[in-house]
C-alpha cells in the first residue's frame, strides 16, 4: 500500500468514528461557595520550614511520574523516573532565589530525574535536544510510554513564546535506556504541534489576551479504545464580556447577587481526540470537542487536568490558584476534581459538593501547587514558598522557596468524597505498572 492509499484509509477512519454528544459540565458559583479552607479531610499537611531540597543546581516545578497511556505510573527495567520545569541556578549562594525564581517560566525547559526506589532521585539533565524546541519555553504536559513498544516515549507539552508568542500542545519523541548506573535518554530532536485554540471551541488570543491553552494529558478512554487528550482553555469569547446566568451561578441563596468580577473567570477543561494513526506514533491530527468542564464566573484557571479510573467511575482533577478565582468566589491554591459515573464525557458532579480536594492550609497557603494524582490515590506536588514561624506568608524577607518536590500524600476515593489518610516522604513514587521491557541492561554509548 503506498503512502496515498495509507493517508485515505486512515482520513475514512476518521470519518467513521461518530463524536459523542454531550454536554459540558459546570463548577457553579454555589459550588464554590461550599469551599472550606482547613478541613483536615481536604487539606495540605503543614510542611517543615527546613524541607530538604532535591538539587542545589536546579530549581523545578511542574513534574510527574513516567507512565503509560492507561494513566499508571510505570517503572522501566526497576527504574523510577520523573519529568521536571526546570530552571539552572544561576547564583547558588540563593542571593538572588526570589528573581530568578519567579522569572522561571521564562527560562523553563523540561529535564529528568531517576530512582532506584522512588525516594532517592539523581537528575539526569535536560529531556530535549534544543533542535525540539519549537518556541523558546517548555512548559508542561505528560511523559508517557508508547503502546506496543519496547522503549519508545513520547513527551507531549506545551510549547510557549516567540515567534508568534502562541501557547500550543506539542509532542516529542525518544527512547528510553537504563542500566545498573540509571537511566538516559535519546531521541528527542524534533516536535511536532498537535492543535491550536480556535476561538470556536476555545478562547484564542483575539478574544482573551490572558487566554489559556496548555498541559496536554493524553489517554487511552477506556470506554471506546480511542486515544484522548485532556488540557487547560478557557470558554471561547470575549474576555469580560460574558453573561454569568442561572445555569453559571447554580443553587445559590436567596438574594444573591453575583459580582461584577465573575465574568472574568472563563476556566475550561479541555479534550480533544487523536485523528492520525496514533497507534503508529502520529500524534499530528486531532479534533477538539466542547469542554468537559467550565468554570465561567467562578475561576479563570483549570491546569493540568488528568483522570483516575476507579470503581466504575472517572475522575477528573485539575488544579487552581487562590488568585484566579473570580467574583465573590474564593479557596485555596490546591486540587480540585469532578466525578462522573458515566465515563469520560459526564455529566460530571464537583468532589465534596464544592470541588476542592486538597488545599493548602491557611498558615501555608502558598506551600504546594501542581498536584498530580495517579491512579492509587497518590499525590504529589511542588513546593512554593514556606513562611517562617509566626511570619508573613507574603513576605519574600521571611519566606523560603522551595523549587522542589513536597512530601507525597495519599487520598482515598470513596464515590463523590475524597479523604486525605497518608503522608509520605519528600518527592516519594508509587508505580503501579512496570513497563513490559527486556531486564537486561542497555549499553551506553
Amino acid at each position: 500500500m503506498n503512502a496515498i492509499s495509507s493517508r485515505i484509509l486512515e482520513q475514512n477512519a476518521a470519518v467513521r468514528r461518530v463524536l459523542p454528544k454531550y454536554r459540558s459540565s459546570r463548577w457553579t458559583i454555589a459550588d464554590a461557595l461550599k469551599v472550606r479552607t482547613d478541613d483536615p479531610t481536604t487539606t495540605m499537611p503543614v510542611i517543615d520550614y527546613n524541607f530538604p531540597a532535591m538539587s542545589n543546581d536546579v530549581m523545578i516545578w511542574d513534574s510527574g511520574t513516567l507512565r503509560d497511556m492507561h494513566m499508571r505510573t510505570v517503572t522501566y527495567k526497576g527504574w523510577f523516573v520523573l519529568w521536571s520545569l526546570a530552571v539552572d541556578k544561576i547564583d547558588k549562594t540563593n542571593a538572588k532565589i526570589y528573581d530568578e525564581w519567579h522569572s522561571r517560566n521564562d527560562r523553563a525547559y523540561i529535564g529528568y530525574w531517576y530512582s532506584a526506589d522512588g525516594v532517592e532521585w539523581t537528575w539526569g539533565g535536560r529531556l530535549f535536544q534544543t533542535s525540539a524546541d519549537l518556541r523558546p519555553w517548555e512548559w508542561s504536559g505528560s511523559l508517557v510510554m508508547r503502546e506496543g513498544t519496547e522503549n519508545t516515549v513520547d513527551m507531549f507539552y506545551t510549547s510557549v513564546g516567540a515567534p508568534d508568542g502562541n501557547s500550543v500542545p506539542a509532542v516529542c519523541s525518544g527512547t528510553i535506556h537504563a542500566d545498573e548506573k540509571g537511566v538516559w535518554f535519546e531521541g528527542f530532536s524534533a516536535s511536532t504541534e498537535m492543535f491550536k485554540a480556535d476561538g470556536v471551541h476555545y478562547a484564542n488570543a483575539s478574544e482573551d489576551a490572558y487566554f489559556d491553552f496548555r498541559d496536554p494529558q493524553p489517554f487511552i478512554n477506556p470506554g471506546d479504545g480511542e486515544l484522548y487528550t485532556l488540557f487547560e482553555g478557557n470558554v471561547p469569547g470575549m474576555r469580560g464580556q460574558f453573561v454569568v446566568g442561572s445555569d453559571e451561578m447554580g443553587h445559590v441563596p436567596p438574594g444573591y447577587v453575583v459580582d461584577a468580577g465573575a465574568k472574568y473567570g472563563a476556566a475550561a477543561i479541555g479534550i480533544a481526540r487523536c485523528v492520525s494513526n496514533w497507534r503508529k506514533g502520529n500524534y499530528s491530527r486531532w479534533e477538539l470537542m466542547p469542554a468537559l468542564v467550565t468554570a465561567l464566573g467562578v475561576n479563570d484557571q483549570t491546569e493540568r487536568p488528568h483522570f483516575v479510573f476507579k470503581d466504575g467511575l472517572t475522575y477528573l482533577f485539575t488544579i487552581s490558584h487562590h488568585s484566579t478565582y473570580t467574583g465573590k468566589s474564593t479557596g485555596p491554591d490546591g486540587v480540585y476534581g469532578f466525578v462522573s459515573e458515566k465515563g469520560i464525557f459526564g455529566p460530571y458532579k464537583p468532589l465534596n459538593s464544592s470541588g476542592l480536594v486538597l488545599g493548602n492550609p491557611s498558615s501555608q497557603p502558598y506551600s504546594t501547587y501542581s498536584h498530580f494524582v495517579d491512579a492509587q490515590g497518590y499525590v504529589q506536588s511542588f513546593i512554593d514558598t514556606i513562611p517562617a514561624a509566626g511570619q508573613d506568608a507574603e513576605s519574600p524577607e521571611t519566606y523560603r522557596i522551595g523549587g522542589t518536590l513536597a512530601p507525597t500524600v495519599r487520598l482515598v476515593l470513596d464515590g463523590d468524597r475524597t479523604f486525605l489518610t497518608e503522608v509520605h516522604d519528600y518527592a516519594q513514587v508509587f508505580a503501579q505498572a512496570a513497563w513490559p521491557a527486556s531486564l537486561a541492561y542497555d549499553v551506553r554509548t
